[in-house]
């Protein structure tokens, strides 16, 4: 074992020094220099029609053919696109002209906010702040249908928080037009008369797979690496005060017998939201009662013969809205992913939220009360802190030492009753070189065991990541180390007690003489680990092939080679994977994850190795803009000597119809064949700009029941549907 360690710190000291002794490779001669842009003021509003008929469009753009960064860095996207950029008092205002000798071969699609990314688009990344940290991104496809998110440093895009902001589209004889108007109330920026923002445009083109943008970016960059400078002059953020109150209306009922339902349970809750901008980049925010604004169920996943357990999203509006400034680094393909996952925080009855930027700091704070540790468990045993609630608190903060590299510090809380978690920690990004990334952070927990009485108990975690990427080569290593006692509340955590890390290698090759195939990668990631508690080893060696193709298509094929221990066992497995994806045409999608090979059957006693099938199929179909299909099927087989211990399918399909780019009707099916259930949702949605909403909807279970001798017997008879429901939702932004 004590060869082991050596050749892993040996391959990582290895990986460090190589990424500091290669020179970067020099672009040009201008490398490094940010491109200066200075917006027109304009004295009056163009009108947002599509059209790119008015004076300030008629002067000269950016103009050219975008470099590529997808999925190969260096190209240049075969048509030409022009970009315009105006503001005035209020507004922030963009126009793009993209030429394509084709349009008929355009795909868009009249379709639900935040679902054009298979489609043509344009898009806008706007660092307001200048900070390197964070940007705004508002991407529009030829039907002005929108899709924004909100960028951050360390974890890149996050399309869960929606803006109000405005966009129109068309098409036209030589391609596409699109203009953008951005509210100054809906971004943080610094009030002054020399105001400086970092700007990069995006351009995906659906049929060839290609996605570019200008300024150039570099393999292994981030945005904010490329961004050019946006000068505009005499800028003053507006008052910003905003009062969201919601009304949400539900009734569910259970089936008690085959005959008889339970009494309808009804509820109806308010919630208000409030927003105001202490100055022109601070801004805080309160909440009472905010509700969870799940317009479906979260979605049915594999959960037999789960090691850990499953990862659901945050869907709360109050929460998903800033929060790339809480996230903090962790490991990739690790045992923590997420040190802050508000999901945590079950039922709050309040939040408060103060973010904000001042020049190169930018800051957080969150606090909110969980009401659900304090509710009902039922007669026996009863809870002896009922109608207690649980106080979590968040502070972070980050400082830009240059360029996207941030220093930052985290603090996270969690009291209730006598049991209590704080957690404190530092995380550090910093740029080796034009293409090499390091991220680091630390983090020390102090709590308390409520049920020994136990005082003080500390645990500590590390974790650190190094990539480096040019268009010939890609490499990189992970580390981290989670002690057995470390503990946060906030975090989705798999496993305590070990040291995990990962190294990967991957060339890349450009055939010259085969039109359909753009790139090969041949990669080999290695994975180790050490449980502190049993000393056991696991190892898992990928050894893999990637295909790039024209058009977008891909094709992955691996083997692994598992070493994995459990209860005290180790186990050895071979797995192989395939992994693919294909635009037959611009109306029909797939793609395809097959795992197969060996399994341990973790639920066994003793736990044995078995064959199995770890699989997903997916079918996107859009006969034309307005209607949208998903078919997909989860599969999961474990069996030995060809008895299955396990069998689960998921199937499920989604409908939607979207009327306009407000209204859309959408349902929803899927099919659990180890629980032998049905879950459905029938969605009716309105939305006027995100915060002004009208979401009416059904929903129900069914389950595999006969009712027999006064009592269900469970997985066999008809599917019987034993709980429905249905919610209302209204909801009115008011921006003063």
């Amino acid at each position: 074992m004590k060869k082991k360690q050596t050749l892993i710190i040996g391959s990582v000291v290895f990986f460090s020094l190589l990424a500091m002794i290669i020179p970067p490779p020099v672009y040009g001669e201008n490398a490094g220099a940010a491109p200066v842009i200075k917006p027109v003021k304009v004295e009056k509003k163009p009108t947002l029609d599509g059209k790119l008929d008015e004076a300030v469009w008629q002067t000269k753009p950016i103009s050219g053919y975008f470099p590529t960064f997808s999925p190969i860095f260096g190209e240049k996207l075969p048509f030409k696109t022009d970009v315009w950029f105006a503001y005035d008092n209020k507004h922030l205002y963009f126009a793009f002209r993209c030429h394509d000798p084709e349009p008929g071969k355009i795909k868009t699609s009249i379709t639900a906010r935040d679902t054009i990314r298979e489609d043509d688009r344009i898009g806008v990344s706007l660092d307001a702040v200048g900070s390197r940290q964070t940007s705004y991104h508002f991407y529009v496809n030829p039907n002005g249908i929108q899709m924004d998110a909100l960028n951050s440093s360390i974890s890149g895009e996050d399309l869960s928080p929606d803006f109000v902001w405005y966009s129109s589209g068309r098409l036209t004889e030589t391609g596409y037009e699109v203009e953008i108007r951005v509210p100054l109330k809906s971004i943080g920026f610094s009030s002054g008369t020399k105001v400086k923002m970092g700007i990069l445009y995006f351009r995906h083109i659906s049929r060839t797979g290609q996605e570019g943008c200008w300024p150039e970016m570099k393999p292994g960059w981030t945005v904010f690496n490329a961004h050019a400078a946006a000068m505009l002059e005499n800028l003053k953020a507006p008052l910003k005060l905003e009062l969201l109150p919601s009304l949400t209306y539900v009734s569910n009922q259970d089936r008690l017998t085959d005959t008889d339902w339970a009494p309808t349970e009804k509820s109806t809750d308010f919630s208000l939201g409030a927003k105001y901008g202490i100055s022109s980049s601070v801004t805080m925010e309160m909440t009472y009662n905010p509700d969870f604004s799940q317009v479906e169920s979260d979605a049915l996943q594999i959960e037999v013969n789960q090691r850990y357990p499953l990862f659901y999203t945050e869907k709360r509006p109050f929460f998903m809205e800033g929060a790339d400034l809480f996230k903090f680094h962790t490991i990739a393909f690790g045992y923590f992913p997420r040190a802050i996952h508000t999901r945590r925080i079950i039922d709050p009855l309040w939040g408060a939220k103060l973010t904000g930027s001042v020049k190169k700091f930018s800051f957080g704070v969150l606090s909110a009360g969980d009401e659900n540790p304090g509710q009902e468990w039922g007669t026996d045993p009863e809870n002896p802190n009922l109608g207690k609630d649980a106080f979590f608190s968040l502070a972070r903060g980050k400082y830009n030492i240059g360029k996207d590299n941030h220093v930052g510090f985290l603090f996270s809380g969690r009291s209730f009753a006598e049991d209590y978690n704080y957690v404190m920690g530092l995380d550090l990004t910093y740029r080796l070189m034009k293409h090499g990334r390091l991220n680091a952070s630390f983090l020390n927990s102090t709590s308390n065991n409520p049920i020994t009485g136990e005082d003080s108990i500390n645990g500590s975690n590390f974790n650190a990541t190094y990539l480096y990427y040019t268009k010939k080569i890609g490499y990189g290593w992970a580390h981290e180390y989670i002690g057995s006692d470390f503990r946060m509340d906030i975090a989705f955590l798999r496993r305590t007690g070990l040291n995990h890390g990962w190294l990967w290698l991957g060339p890349y090759f450009y055939p010259k003489n085969i039109s359909w195939l753009k790139c090969i990668s041949p990669g080999i990631i290695y994975h180790y680990l050490k449980d502190s508690d049993t000393g056991l080893y696991d190892d898992d060696l990928h050894l893999g092939l990637q295909f790039y193709f024209k058009g977008g298509g891909y094709l992955e094929t691996k083997v692994r080679l598992i070493r994995e221990g459990w209860l005290a066992q180790t186990y050895n497995q071979t797995q192989y994977n395939f992994t693919g994806s294909v635009k037959v045409t611009k109306w029909l999608s797939l793609a395809a994850i097959v795992y197969c090979g060996d399994y341990i059957n973790y639920y066994a006693a003793p736990a044995y190795v078995g064959t199995g099938v770890n699989a997903i199929a997916e079918i996107i179909l859009q006969p034309n803009k307005n209607l949208n299909q998903v078919f997909s099927m989860s599969r999961y087989t474990l069996s030995l000597n060809g008895d299955y211990a396990f069998k689960q399918n998921l199937y499920y399909s989604k409908t939607t119809y979207q009327f306009n780019k407000y209204f859309f009707l959408r349902g929803i099916l899927q099919y659990d064949t180890y629980q032998k259930r049905l879950l459905t949702d029938v969605l009716a949605s309105f939305t006027l700009i995100p915060g002004t909403v009208l979401h009416v909807g059904y929903g129900g279970l069914s389950e595999k029941r006969r009712w027999l001798n006064d009592q269900w017997q469970y997985y066999e008879g008809p599917l019987v549907k034993i709980r429905r429901g249905f919610f209302l939702k209204l909801s009115y932004l008011w921006r003063l």
